[in-house]
């Protein structure tokens, strides 16, 4: 009887299981797997468009916190950055934005199909239709 307590004695008083990774506060090993995916801008309000490692979409523009101790600071066309909570290293993280090129195809003539084709530039003149 006396051992269980002891063993559950630290449980009951919230502590933590010393065996067990501490908790990652700063989330810093995250950053490398979020995508800057797209950027908007309406009326002059920009904001960024990022996708978690899980798959989750944010919209964010700048002053406004994506994660507890994560502060958007600046969000441009190409670049959105971060300022990570104090104590965290790094102290900013930058993302490049990832999408342009599939944009720029996704924009040009022919089917996607031709596209891929020729590597994504359009089919030459009189070429449309022809595999």
């Amino acid at each position: 009887m006396h051992r269980a307590l002891l063993l559950a004695l630290p449980l009951l008083l919230g502590m933590r299981d010393p065996f067990q990774p501490l908790p990652d506060r700063c989330q810093t090993a995250a950053l490398a797997q979020w995508r800057y995916q797209g950027f908007i801008n309406v009326n002059g309000q920009h904001r960024g468009v990022l996708r978690s490692p899980e798959g989750r979409w944010y919209r964010a523009a700048a002053g406004e916190s994506l994660l507890s101790g994560w502060r958007v600071v600046s969000v441009t066309e190409q670049t959105l950055r971060i300022t990570i909570a104090a104590g965290c290293e790094p102290t900013q993280w930058q993302w490049q934005r990832q999408g342009v090129e599939d944009e720029k195809v996704d924009n040009g003539s022919g089917t996607a199909s031709q596209r891929a084709a020729y590597g994504g530039k359009k089919p030459p003149a009189g070429d449309a239709g022809h595999r």
